[in-house]
């Protein structure tokens, strides 16, 4: 018998991002404003509060990921990650790692459907109580405004050596603070739009970007200076940038912006 369920989910770069101020006029259609000086400023310890208890680790046979729990129905919740997180893993199953360091077993949610963009769903069950991002109906972003991103890098420095992180579980756990500085009209290639200036590791990939108040306004998946040059950095559509845009875009952690949409009824078995 199908079971039906309501999930309030989310949906990427298909809705607008709107974007404050526009800071120059943009090439090629494309909002690319110059690099601003990025000030320090103090952690949110409201953001730290709400962060960590929805950000949860992906192991799996070749994967090492983040995550962020964006709903629950029952005793199934539902973790957004990056698409290319999970789809190396060579079984079907593997292991989410919630904030009480507890392994649950998950699967990707084969009725998610982000087509080109670098996103997927993936689900698991419990009777352990876990809270729920919160995602904007309306994804409002502003040059220079602060944002946070969390996740457990694949590696830690030790020394001048680079020791694995997947035996410490949990304990990887990274809270990283920056500022938005690039917002795109027209993506990279994934769905990539939002450039920050937070040091992002491998492995932070599929974490949540929270604003100010703790809201989830992204899923992060893409490191400063990226592997492959200019191919790196190719938009949606095919256009190349130009060396001196690159310039721009490759001193930016990359994000994919999302709002929440609801999806509506979906079957299961």
């Amino acid at each position: 018998m199908k079971k039906l369920i309501s999930l309030m989910a989310i949906i990427p770069t298909c809705l607008e991002v709107c974007i404050l101020p526009v800071a120059s006029t943009p090439p090629k259609g494309i909002n690319i404003p110059k690099r601003q000086e990025i000030s320090t400023f103090k952690s949110n310890p409201i953001v730290e509060e709400i962060a960590q208890p929805i950000t949860v680790r992906l192991i799996g046979e070749n994967i090492a990921g983040s995550g962020a729990i964006i709903s629950q129905v029952g005793t199934e919740y539902f973790v957004l990650t990056c698409a290319h997180v999970i789809d190396s893993n060579k079984e079907a199953e593997f292991v989410v790692l919630t904030s009480d360091g507890k392994e649950h077993t998950a699967q990707r949610d084969s009725r998610f459907n982000f087509r080109d963009i670098d996103l997927a769903v993936v689900k698991f069950s419990t009777n352990n109580q876990y809270p729920v991002a919160v995602v904007r109906d309306r994804l409002i972003l502003s040059l220079g405004e602060e944002v946070y991103v969390t996740g457990f890098p694949n590696y830690q420095q030790k020394a001048v050596n680079l020791v694995p992180t997947v035996d410490l579980g949990i304990q990887a756990y990274n809270f990283t603070k920056g500022k938005v500085i690039h917002v795109l009209n027209l993506p990279l290639e994934k769905g990539y739009k939002i450039g920050m200036s937070n040091e992002i590791e491998v492995g932070m990939s599929g974490g949540p970007v929270l604003n100010q108040y703790g809201e989830l306004i992204g899923i992060i998946g893409r490191t400063k200076y990226a592997f492959g040059g200019l191919d790196a950095y190719q938009f949606s559509d095919g256009s190349q940038p130009s060396e001196e845009l690159v310039e721009e875009l490759v001193v930016a952690s990359w994000a994919i912006p999302i709002a929440k949409l609801n999806l509506g009824n979906f079957s299961a078995n």
